[in-house]
């Protein structure tokens, strides 16, 4: 693995806002979290330039512009647009020359991160417009609001500001097609069949039939509609699930098993590691240790 590196020059106002947050194991391994989050007034001087760093950037231009240089482009970054990055990649940005730059910016991370930036990043660009009623801005406010004092109820209720950020992002996106394209009923008769009976063994070639259409269709039109494939979809929703009973009962790992509709214990114990890097009963240990630690203070 390349080592980060990074080049700045740290000009700002003094009213500007800058809080490093150092995210709970919990938080971590099962939840969206911060690294660090702001609202800057920058200076003219101000720039940063940096590769390697484990970390998706979201930025928001409140007024003023600036200039991002990434994936061997530079782009204008006027007020009321956003752009998102993975900062594992070469980036450089700074005000454009003549301007101060006002932002409010998040460095963010998160089991399922890189799945919405892969999916935001299917449109041309790292930069979108966004509408004049856009909450993005409101909902970073009440993130840096959270991130003065640390606890896991301000973990759980951030992870849940940075799953509407992401969402209105890709939602508000015009290049991905996806705020102008109301659900075909297939997909939600696909959908509905799903939610009732993701516990019963299902299949494409199941469902297909089913809904008497194509599976190769099906297919295709679902994965459109809710970036993943039929597959997926179930499996994400079993492990969903899984998570549930594992935080609030005290059924067993194969009780859970089999009531999600994974007969074979040691399939649901690889299939749950596999989408959040811990076993069942790993997660479950630490789910409660979290809330005891936070009982006690």
């Amino acid at each position: 693995m390349q080592a980060y590196w990074e080049s700045a020059e740290h000009a700002w106002s003094e009213d500007s806002i800058r809080l490093i947050n150092t995210p709970s194991d919990f938080a971590r391994t099962a939840l969206f979290y911060v690294q660090e989050i702001g609202h800057f007034k920058t200076l003219s001087t101000y720039y940063t330039e940096r590769e390697y760093l484990d970390s998706f950037l979201l930025v928001y231009t409140v007024s003023g512009q600036g200039r991002l240089s990434y994936g061997g482009k530079v782009y204008p970054i006027l007020p009321q647009q956003i752009f998102l990055i993975d900062c594992m990649n070469y980036q450089h940005y700074a005000p454009a020359k003549g301007h101060v730059w006002e932002k409010l910016w998040v460095h963010l991370h998160g089991a399922s991160a890189r799945a919405y930036y892969e999916q935001f990043s299917q449109g041309d660009g790292p930069v979108r417009s966004t509408s004049q009623e856009t909450p993005v801005p409101e909902i970073l406010r009440n993130l840096i609001e959270l991130h003065y004092y640390k606890s896991l109820r301000n973990e759980l209720l951030s992870s849940k500001l940075i799953v509407e950020l992401l969402t209105e992002v890709i939602l508000s996106s015009p290049l991905t097609d996806i705020s102008t394209m109301d659900t075909p009923q297939l997909v939600m008769e696909a959908l509905d069949f799903i939610y009732k009976r993701y516990n019963e063994k299902l299949s494409l070639d199941y469902l297909a039939n089913k809904l008497s259409v194509n599976k190769y269709h099906l297919s295709k039109l679902f994965k459109i509609h809710t970036g993943l494939s039929p597959g997926e979809y179930i499996i994400n929703l079993r492990i969903t699930r899984a998570k549930e009973l594992l935080k609030y009962s005290e059924l067993t790992v194969a009780e859970i098993s089999e009531k999600i509709g994974v007969d074979n214990v040691s399939h649901f114990i690889n299939l749950f590691k596999d989408r959040t890097e811990l076993t069942p009963l790993s997660f479950r240990k630490t789910w409660k240790n979290q809330l005891k630690s936070e009982f006690s203070r």
